[in-house]
């Protein structure tokens, strides 16, 4: 190898360790953002713990690039695809419950624009669903709907079928 394939070499490494530092530190930010439950839940030795808790208390713009730098730094001795891993488990939580709540409340359209047809469909996929307390508040939703009333009987329905289902 001659000098030149030999700096080339340098120059790639150096590349190489300051990208898989920017990556880390990425992943400390993506960490950081977390909600309190979700940070609670991550991995973290008491160290790293420590530094994300002062990078989550930080409001100006060098004191952060610091922590974040510092953090970079703590992840290095730690196992990085433990903590990805981690954080892909907690976000598709999150994106399960909201997936949830979105086909909940698509029921609870359908049951109060629908009438009796939407409750059928409904009754064959929750059948130990008390079929008559829902066509009461049917009816009152869509006398709701029809006088331009706020939605309280809706927002019934969206509280029963969220405990039933």
């Amino acid at each position: 190898m001659n000098e030149a394939e030999a700096r080339e070499a340098e120059l790639i490494s150096k590349t190489q360790i300051k990208r898989e530092a920017d990556d880390l530190v990425a992943l400390g930010k993506k960490i950081a953002n977390l909600s309190q439950d979700q940070f609670e839940a991550m991995p973290l030795g008491d160290n790293l713990r420590a530094a994300f808790l002062v990078a989550r208390k930080l409001s100006k713009g060098g004191a952060i690039k610091r922590q974040f730098k510092y953090i970079g730094k703590l992840l290095r001795s730690t196992d990085v695809e433990q903590m990805s891993q981690a954080i892909e488990r907690q976000l598709d939580k999150d994106k399960a419950a909201a997936s949830r709540l979105h086909n909940l409340e698509r029921w609870r359209d359908k049951l109060v624009e629908q009438g009796d047809a939407a409750l059928g469909d409904f009754l064959v996929s929750f059948p130990h669903a008390d079929r008559q307390h829902l066509r009461q508040l049917q009816r009152k939703a869509k006398q709701e709907l029809e006088r331009e009333k706020p939605p309280a009987a809706a927002r019934k329905i969206f509280q029963y079928i969220k405990e039933i289902g």
